[in-house]
C-alpha cells in the first residue's frame, strides 16, 4: 500500500494535463486576440496618419518650387504655364514652370560628366489611378533640360496615389474680389499671377475587405480630407516679366568723356589769372563725373594754369553754392589761379599761394 501511495504522488492525472491545457489554450487566446486588435488599431492609425500628413507634404513640396520661380532671360516669358484638365469626371488641373529648386535629374556638362542644374522646368500632374476608378495620382515632372516646350518630356515622379480632385486658381490682384481664373499663360500676358490657390482632396487608405469592383466602400465618415493653400508672389516677382522692366542686372556703362574748356579763373595773389585749360564734364544718368587736365599755357614765371568751372556739388557742400567755413579757403589756396590753387595747382602766383 505504500508503494502504490509514491507512484501516485509522482505523476499527474489526466484530470491535471486536461486542466492545464486549457489554461494554456486560454492565455494563447486571449493574447493572440490582443495581438490582433493591436495590429489592426495601428493600421488604422498609420492609414490616418498617412492621410493627414501627406496634405501638408504636398503642399510644402508645390510651395518650394514656386518659391524658387525662375524669371530671367527666358525666351517668349514662357515661365509659367496653368491648364484646366479632367479626367473622366475629376478635376485634375495642371502647373508647369520654371524654377531653382533642387533638381532630381542631372544633366551631363563638356566633359561628359554628370551635374545638377541650375534651372528645371517642374510641372504637376494627375494620372488616372490603375487600381482604383475613383481615385487619381499626382505625379511631379521634372525636366533638367530647358527648352521652347515648357510643358513636356521630362520624369516623372510619384507624389500621392490617392487624389479625388486637384483645383488650381490663379488671381491678378489680392482681396477677396479679385477675379478668379482658371488657366494661366505668362507668355501671352507677360506677367505672373499675384496669388495662386491650390486645392484638392485626399482619400485615406482602407481595408481589402471595403474594395467591390474596383471601387471602395465607406467603411466609417471622414476619410476624405481637403486641403487648400494660397501662395502670394512677390509684386516684384509679379511684374518681373515686363518689357519695361530690367530683367536681367548690369553693370553700368563706363561714362564716356567729352572735351569741352571752361572760362578762366580768377587772378592770384602773384600772377594774373591764367587762361581756362580744357575740361570736361560728363554726366550720364544721375552720375555727374568731371575731369579737367593741366594742360593750360604758360603764366609769366610760372607753371601752366587749370580751370575747374561748373563743378560737381562736393559732398557736404552747403546749398545754395556755398562751402563749409575753411574748406574754401583750403580748395582756392588763398585765391590761386583757376580757384583750386591749393590743392590741385594752379598759376604761379596761384599755387605759391595756397603753399
Amino acid at each position: 500500500m505504500t508503494r502504490s501511495s509514491r507512484t501516485h504522488a509522482a505523476g499527474f492525472t489526466l484530470i491535471e494535463v486536461l486542466v492545464a491545457i486549457s489554461i494554456t489554450a486560454t492565455v494563447m487566446l486571449t493574447v493572440g486576440t490582443t495581438f490582433r486588435v493591436m495590429v489592426d488599431a495601428r493600421d488604422v492609425v498609420d492609414e490616418l496618419t498617412e492621410s493627414t500628413e501627406a496634405g501638408p507634404r504636398i503642399l510644402n513640396l508645390i510651395e518650394r518650387d514656386l518659391r524658387s520661380l525662375w524669371t530671367y532671360n527666358i525666351g517668349n516669358n514662357a515661365v509659367l504655364r496653368g491648364r484646366s484638365l479632367d479626367i473622366g469626371s475629376f478635376e485634375a488641373d495642371r502647373i508647369d514652370f520654371l524654377c531653382t529648386t533642387q533638381a532630381v535629374g542631372y544633366v551631363l556638362n563638356a566633359q561628359s560628366q554628370p551635374r545638377r542644374p541650375a534651372v528645371c522646368e517642374v510641372g504637376d500632374w494627375l494620372k488616372p489611378n490603375p487600381r482604383y476608378r475613383d481615385l487619381m495620382e499626382l505625379w511631379r515632372r521634372e525636366d533638367p533640360m530647358v527648352d521652347r516646350d515648357l510643358i513636356t518630356q521630362g520624369s516623372f515622379q510619384l507624389v500621392h496615389d490617392r487624389i479625388k480632385y486637384f483645383k488650381i486658381s490663379y488671381f491678378k490682384t489680392l482681396g477677396n474680389k479679385a477675379e478668379e481664373l482658371h488657366e494661366w499663360d505668362s507668355s501671352a500676358d507677360d506677367q505672373l499671377p499675384r496669388r495662386i490657390r491650390i486645392e484638392f482632396q485626399i482619400e485615406r487608405r482602407r481595408g481589402s475587405g471595403n474594395t467591390v469592383n474596383a471601387v471602395e466602400i465607406d467603411d466609417f465618415e471622414d476619410a476624405e480630407k481637403k486641403y487648400v493653400r494660397h501662395f502670394v508672389l512677390d509684386a516684384d516677382a509679379v511684374d518681373a516679366l515686363r518689357s519695361s522692366e530690367a530683367v536681367i542686372p548690369l553693370l553700368p556703362v563706363e561714362p564716356e568723356v567729352q572735351q569741352g574748356s571752361g572760362p578762366a579763373g580768377p587772378a592770384g595773389p602773384g600772377g594774373p589769372a591764367g587762361p581756362a585749360g580744357p575740361g570736361s564734364i560728363v554726366t550720364k544718368g544721375s552720375a555727374t563725373t568731371t575731369t579737367a587736365t593741366r594742360n593750360g599755357p604758360g603764366m609769366p614765371g610760372g607753371e601752366r594754369g587749370t580751370g575747374m568751372p561748373n563743378a560737381p556739388r562736393i559732398p557736404g557742400q552747403i546749398p545754395g553754392g556755398g562751402l563749409p567755413p575753411g574748406l574754401g579757403e583750403i580748395l582756392r589756396g588763398g585765391g590761386g589761379a583757376g580757384g583750386l590753387g591749393g590743392i590741385f595747382g594752379g598759376g604761379a602766383g596761384g599755387g605759391r599761394g595756397g603753399r
